[in-house]
């Protein structure tokens, strides 16, 4: 029966006190456990926070110099979730690190078992499962519609799609998008200046009154924001940015739209940032802005030419060009010359993806040999956090 007893205690998990807490911790402070040593081939880590953290299993053979961590990110823990990971730990000495990454803590429950034949669960049908999920999924998936309904956490889908009217064969290469300048990346944070036409957008009108940005902040982080329109005809954002994926309209009116366009420009350098053409709610803009701390692969890629008016068949070169912030660089990265009396209609379907890297930038320009074309595209990618 002890025999018996002794086994079962090991394989249910041994509590390890050096490597467990409840004592909360601030902002940014870090609870790091003790060096353990013990036959326990396997350890598992329980833990429940009231603050976004990142948890580190670290590994020695020595106690003293840690060259083994797992994972290398770290695993994401979201604030007022229960989450626990399992590693096979062999015979080496190991230590919890467990930095608070948000706010200071009102609580926090972590706890540290050593045991042998620690396997992964099965995760329930209704629980969202993360990237770094120590489970078996017990139900059928289909892993990008779970992105894009948010059950997977730390990788998310984005859709861009822009038009360029009236393209000029004297214009040269000219931006994808719904507006008739062309896109210059900033190079510096500043807040965006938004003009609209105040007797039907802004306070009291029946057009747009709240608008919805996600944009790229001073550290090339991806935020949120949102900003209530005034009655002036020209309104500033409280937040800096680096530029914008999306605008759109978040609360309007009766009218149910943005009843005219709406111009988005950096304060600073005015250089114009994104459009909200007339009814549409949206921007319209074939550019996408990757996260300073994410990886996207690019999947697929359907381009349209066409003649607005007039006679003649255009042909017409498309490119994809990437800015990379962080080396201050353009580079072409894709070009295809689409001549319309061929076809007019390109799609792309890539099969191992087209990867950004973190801070790149991608955008569309177009250059035509005939006037009042438009150039239609659309593309879509997955974005990958980091840590």
């Amino acid at each position: 029966m002890t025999l018996l007893r002794e086994f079962d205690l090991a394989n249910s998990g041994i509590l390890s006190v050096g490597n467990s807490t409840t004592a909360i911790l601030l902002s940014g402070e870090t609870f790091t456990g003790v060096a353990e040593l013990n036959n326990y081939p396997h350890v598992g880590v329980t833990v429940r926070a009231s603050g976004d953290a990142t948890m580190y299993f670290d590994f020695s053979v020595d106690g003293v110099n840690w060259d083994s961590t797992f994972p290398v990110a770290g695993f994401e823990v979201l604030a007022g979730i229960s989450d626990f990971h399992t590693a096979i730990k062999l015979g080496r000495y190991f230590r919890i690190r467990f930095i608070n990454n948000g706010v200071d803590q009102t609580y926090i429950r972590l706890a540290t078992y050593y045991g042998n034949n620690f396997v992964p669960s099965m995760t329930p049908m209704n629980q969202a499962v993360t990237i770094d999920t120590d489970a078996t999924m017990s139900r059928p998936t289909e892993f990008s519609d779970e992105v894009s309904i948010g059950r997977r956490s730390g990788v998310s889908n984005f859709n861009k799609f822009g038009y360029r009217e009236g393209l000029t064969a004297a214009s040269g290469e000219q931006t994808i998008w719904a507006t008739t300048t062309n896109f210059v990346p900033m190079t510096t944070a500043s807040t965006l200046t938004i003009t609209y036409n105040a007797a039907t957008d802004g306070l009291g009108t029946t057009g747009a009154l709240v608008l919805y940005f996600s944009y790229i902040n001073s550290d090339g982080i991806t935020q949120i924001g949102i900003h209530t329109l005034g009655n002036t005809g020209s309104d500033v954002t409280t937040f800096t940015a680096l530029g914008i994926n999306r605008c759109a309209v978040s609360l309007s009116g009766s009218a149910n739209h943005n009843t005219n366009d709406i111009l988005i420009t950096e304060t600073t350098g005015g250089t114009t940032q994104g459009i909200v053409p007339a009814i549409q709610s949206t921007t319209q803009q074939a550019i996408f802005f990757t996260d300073s701390n994410s990886d996207a692969v690019t999947k697929f890629l359907w381009i349209n030419v066409n003649k607005i008016s007039g006679g003649g068949s255009p042909r017409v070169l498309i490119k994809a060009k990437v800015f990379n912030r962080q080396f201050e660089t353009t580079y072409e990265v894709f070009r295809i010359l689409i001549d319309t009396g061929v076809e007019n209609t390109v799609s792309i379907i890539e099969p191992i993806g087209f990867a950004l890297s973190p801070t790149d930038v991608l955008y569309f320009v177009a250059d035509t040999d005939t006037n009042s074309t438009i150039a239609t595209v659309r593309f879509s990618l997955r974005e990958y956090k980091r840590s």
